[in-house]
């Protein structure tokens, strides 16, 4: 019922995952970050019983492709997932279940991944790849880019998505990080609406002179940062 990208840019230290399903609330779900790894959890069975171990893995020095074998083959609904992630040095792991509905695939680039079930076609996939290769901007921006690529596609073929999010692990975070949008319709443009008011944000506060003038004696920067909770 997903499509989903998965990705890194190993020179900024970024890992990051968006995703766009006719599941409700798919974002609270399915994507899962670290300083080691963007990646999603999809199709009938996933969430936290995937995602958790995994992160706690990879922070243990466990590579992506150990990790996740060694989960889908203790899971009896591992026939019907899609697992797919990028460690934040580039290197790539993706799995589609026999038993996830069709179309169900993925495709594996550089520093990225694609995968979708409950598709139109393969072009969706094959598309959201296409775009992340040919997109340029922050990480945030090349997944947004990429995820409305595949909703250009066919996406679900089923019709509207009734969710997407995008989340992203960076040395610095910021608030457009972090978004979802559990809205019927047209949830991917209220990702890039979200996106931009962040962006908007941020350049506000980063005028700390402005804000130390209003807040008076006691002014610290960090008043202006925000630590983000994934």
């Amino acid at each position: 019922m997903t499509f989903s990208i998965t990705a890194a840019d190993p020179e900024t230290g970024k890992t990051g995952v968006a995703i766009a399903s006719v599941f409700p609330s798919v974002g609270a779900v399915c994507p899962w970050v670290s300083e080691d790894v963007g990646l999603s959890t999809q199709a009938w069975d996933s969430g936290a019983d995937y995602g958790e171990p995994l992160l706690e893995m990879l922070a243990r020095n466990i590579r992506l492709e150990s990790a996740a074998e060694a989960v889908l083959a203790n899971r009896p609904g591992s026939a019907g997932t899609q697992l797919h992630g990028t460690e934040v040095d580039g290197e790539t792991y993706a799995y589609t279940g026999e038993k996830a509905t069709e179309w169900a695939g993925h495709v594996v680039g550089e520093n990225h991944t694609a995968a979708g079930n409950t598709l139109a076609g393969e072009a969706v996939v094959t598309k959201m790849h296409e775009a992340f290769e040919d997109a340029d901007g922050p990480l945030t921006e090349r997944l947004l880019t990429a995820l409305t690529a595949g909703e250009a596609a066919g996406g679900d073929k089923r019709g509207d998505n009734l969710s997407a999010a995008v989340l992203v692990h960076a040395p610095e975070s910021k608030l457009y990080h972090n978004m979802r949008v559990d809205q019927p319709g047209n949830p991917i443009d209220g990702l890039w609406d979200a996106y931009e008011a962040g962006r908007d944000h941020a350049e506000a506060v980063e005028n700390t002179d402005d804000l130390a003038a209003e807040w008076g004696e006691g002014f610290e920067e960090s008043i202006a940062e925000f630590q983000m909770r994934y």
